[in-house]
């Protein structure tokens, strides 16, 4: 049940989650770790995403595939906002 309400507060409460388009590859850094862990390493769907985020949130941080691809994921998350807010810009 905890997984659960993680996984529905992580969706909701990431507002770029929703402008994604998929299928979406997981960052190179990720590759790895996805395969080790089982999760896909291409993400067709809202659900599969939300469940690779899930699991990399319960990953402990003392490894340093979690580390590498945590970075990865917030360098990833920061770029889509930069280029939804340039779009954003040049549509004023």
């Amino acid at each position: 049940m905890r997984l659960i309400a993680a996984a529905i507060a992580l969706a909701t409460a990431t507002p770029a989650f929703a402008e994604i388009s998929f299928p979406i590859s997981v960052p190179q850094e990720c590759m790895e770790l996805a395969q080790r862990e089982g999760v896909p390493t291409v993400l067709q769907n809202k659900y599969q995403a939300t469940r690779a985020k899930v699991k990399l949130a319960s990953l402990s941080g003392k490894d340093p595939l979690v580390r590498d691809c945590r970075a990865a994921v917030k360098r990833a998350a920061q770029s889509q906002e930069a280029m939804a807010r340039a779009q954003e810009a040049m549509a004023r």
